[in-house]
């Protein structure tokens, strides 16, 4: 028996995500498809879907606040990133999904989320 102590796991993210409940489409390689997303930060999100994704896929996440939301006009962005964590999560699927190179837009998303 080993009575060694247990190293703690270490965050591997870059950036604190914040969590959100956006509506989201994604798309891999065939057409957009609707997604949640769970929670968001500069670098990636956690998307809640109805698909399994593989590990390396590149994909396109399209952001977009509701007209009217907090005041401002509605902002849309698309962020390019690929799945680096998927597994199903009782009845749909999560992924991770970290952003190559995230638009200066997507603050405007992370300041409404």
């Amino acid at each position: 028996m080993d009575d060694q102590p247990t190293t703690p796991r270490s965050n591997r993210r870059l950036t604190a995500r914040r969590a959100c409940k956006l509506t989201v489409r994604y798309r891999a390689d065939d057409g957009w498809h609707p997604a949640t997303a769970m929670d968001l930060s500069h670098k990636g999100c956690r998307l809640r879907l109805g698909e399994d994704l593989a590990r390396g896929i590149a994909l396109t996440v399209a952001f977009e606040t509701p007209e009217g939301d907090k005041g401002g006009a509605p902002i849309e962005v698309e962020v390019e990133g690929a799945v680096i964590w998927s597994r199903r999560e009782g009845l749909s699927h999560q992924a991770g999904i970290h952003f190559a190179e995230p638009p200066a837009a997507l603050s405007a998303i992370l300041a409404r989320a």
